[in-house]
């Protein structure tokens, strides 16, 4: 991965992290997702992209983090070595991140894009109560002694672990924390199990920094009892490693000190100060080694938890899908409807026509009309007896509604079920408050129109079908002139059979011997027409088919599609989290790639310098 493919791939991550924390936070039972994507985010931008960025190593941070009145501060202090963070015995008085750094050495401050987010650096100084999204750079004063054991190390004072839901404090807090190669956790004596600030400490052990826990205000009797108690009731709930045991957690007490050792750390603190200075330094005894600790914990955060951090995506996504289902639910009422009220009671009678042309067809042309002619004489009081009786035994036709009336019926209750699930779910989520919110305003007058559209494309192509199908009646018979005058031969061939056989079995023909020919050869007549007409029905029923199959691709199958990704076109939320489920797994994998083979590279640069100081120290042998 190329220096513009990094960077693109670390702010094209951060983005999409970013967009689905503020999806989180305007779901407030989302709020400690959203602080887990924030931290995600904050790791991209705060760590990975500086060292793909060829940031040095030096200087390492420490942020020193915890709950409301923990003692933050005095930590800082006893860190630092001399008193610089404002401690105050007031709550959440810290309100932004302050980096101290040691007096002396020169470092290189990370000037990545989107280094430590939305907050912005202070040119001047504020007071640590200061409630805005910055963050400021102090220098520890000049110290008459040795230079300190965290001469290489900045400081970091944060704000509170208050609450999920302070979009504000936390955001702020995680950005110094993700920023953290090690991480100092305060927590007091009175409060040291609180539910949110152990929340937080999960998750940064979670993301692989390497922590140090202090406990303060600690009465020097209760100090190996109250961290043993500690360690069973916080460290023991922590996730386990893939071994399956606990991570190693040091825990250190602060037992309640005098006013003289609290604001002399470098002396009468002394005591205090080194077992805190040891532990920090056995986390960190390589810069080169523990920033690629933080790195690759970074990388195999983000790959591991990538799931967790999308399922507020799915979770989203599977309402979405809710809002399908009911859509296809609605397609398949508006298709039964058209089914059981147009289909099963209309009968085409354009067919007839066709019919009648198909029967017209079969008989003698020219010179056999004649013939023909006086056979259908011969049929005409029969003819007359059939329709009468029909007409009394035969119920008359069912009146049906129009096709269009039903169409507009069906469409009508597929959108009154949508109303009445989107308004039923609205308190649910806010997908379906957006649906119905905006139902009557966009969505159904949107959706009827596109339906008079497909409408009357719909009419166009269904009545160019049922002219195909009844054409093919008469056609099939025209294209095959063999079948043609087979049919018209067998059939006359009958006629002249029956006349035939009743004149030669008389003998001598009287009367009633005419009227059975006339009968007889109605009769068989009477049989074509059955067979035709049984033809003729194979063909309705065949439209039928066919017209339920033009419904549900011109009509149905378009209206389903449209209405299914209304939610989720124009710039709308759910078009946006199904990019970002597209996007992170890949840019994820992408970065871990890009950390892997930056950490080889420095490696293998590490091997070859020992080599060259090696040989040019070396005299070289003649």
């Amino acid at each position: 991965m190329d220096y513009t493919e990094h960077r693109s791939a670390v702010g094209q991550l951060a983005d999409d992290l970013r967009w689905l924390e503020e999806h989180c936070r305007r779901q407030p039972q989302l709020a400690a997702q959203a602080g887990k994507l924030h931290l995600a985010s904050a790791l991209t931008r705060n760590v990975l992209g500086p060292f793909l960025e060829g940031q040095p190593p030096r200087p390492l941070h420490i942020a020193v983090v915890g709950g409301a009145g923990a003692g933050k501060s005095t930590l800082v202090n006893f860190l630092a070595g001399v008193v610089v963070a404002e401690a105050n015995p007031q709550a959440g008085f810290t309100r932004h991140p302050t980096a101290f750094l040691p007096h002396g050495p020169a470092f290189t401050w990370p000037s990545y894009i989107g280094f430590m987010g939305r907050l912005q650096r202070l040119s001047t100084e504020r007071p640590a109560n200061s409630d805005e999204d910055v963050y400021q750079v102090k220098r520890l004063p000049v110290s008459q002694q040795s230079e300190s054991p965290l001469a290489h190390f900045v400081i970091w004072d944060c704000p509170d672990m208050t609450t999920w839901a302070s979009a504000n404090y936390v955001g702020r807090l995680l950005e110094a924390a993700a920023l953290a190669d090690v991480i100092v956790y305060v927590a007091s004596d009175e409060r040291y199990n609180d539910e949110v600030p152990t929340e937080f400490l999960h998750l940064l052990i979670k993301a692989g920094k390497a922590v140090v826990v202090v406990l303060t205000k600690v009465r020097e009797a209760d100090a190996a009892s109250l961290v043993e108690h500690f360690k069973q009731e916080v460290l023991a709930r922590l996730p386990r490693l893939p071994d399956g045991t606990v991570p190693a957690v040091p825990v250190l007490a602060f037992p309640q000190m005098t006013q003289r050792e609290r604001v002399d750390p470098s002396g009468a603190g002394m005591k205090y100060r080194v077992p805190l200075l040891n532990q920090i330094l056995v986390q960190c005894d390589s810069e080169t080694l523990s920033r690629h600790r933080t790195v690759q914990n970074a990388a195999r955060y983000l790959s591991t938890a990538g799931e967790g951090l999308l399922e507020v995506a799915r979770r989203d996504l599977a309402e979405f899908d809710a809002w399908k289902a009911t859509v296809q639910l609605g397609k398949s009422e508006f298709e039964e409807r058209y089914r059981n009220e147009f289909l099963s009671g209309e009968q085409f009678h354009r067919i007839d026509r066709y019919r009648d042309e198909a029967m017209d067809l079969l008989e003698l042309p020219g010179a056999g009309r004649l013939l023909g002619s006086v056979i259908w004489l011969m049929r005409t009081p029969y003819r007359w007896t059939r329709d009468y009786v029909a007409g009394l035994i035969v119920r008359p036709d069912v009146f049906t509604l129009s096709e269009r009336t039903v169409l507009s019926a069906g469409l009508t209750g597929w959108l009154d079920r949508l109303q009445a699930e989107a308004l039923k779910r609205s308190s649910i989520h806010p997908l379906w408050k957006q649906i119905a919110v905006q139902f009557d305003s966009e969505l159904a007058p949107q959706t009827r129109a596109r339906f008079d559209t497909e409408v009357r494309g719909f009419e166009l192509k269904e009545t160019d079908e049922l002219e195909q199908a009844g054409k093919g009646l008469v056609e099939n018979l025209q294209k095959n002139p063999t079948l043609l005058y087979t049919l018209r031969a067998g059939k006359l061939a009958i006629d002249l059979l029956i006349i035939v056989v009743i004149l030669w079995l008389a003998w001598v023909p009287s009367w009633y011997h005419f009227l059975l020919i006339i009968l007889c050869v109605s009769l068989a007549h009477q049989a074509v027409e059955l067979i035709v007409s049984g033809w003729t029905e194979t063909v309705r029923k065949r439209i039928r088919g066919q017209r339920e199959s033009l419904v549900a691709r011109e009509l149905t199958n378009p209206l389903a599609t449209w209405l299914t990704e209304w939610p989720a076109t124009g710039g709308s939320s759910i078009e946006k989290l199904q990019q970002v489920l597209r996007r992170v797994p890949e840019t994820i994998r992408q970065l871990e790639q890009g950390v892997q083979s930056r950490i080889a590279q420095l490696e293998q640069q590490e091997q070859v310098q020992p080599t060259q100081q090696s040989k040019a120290a070396s005299p070289e042998k003649l």
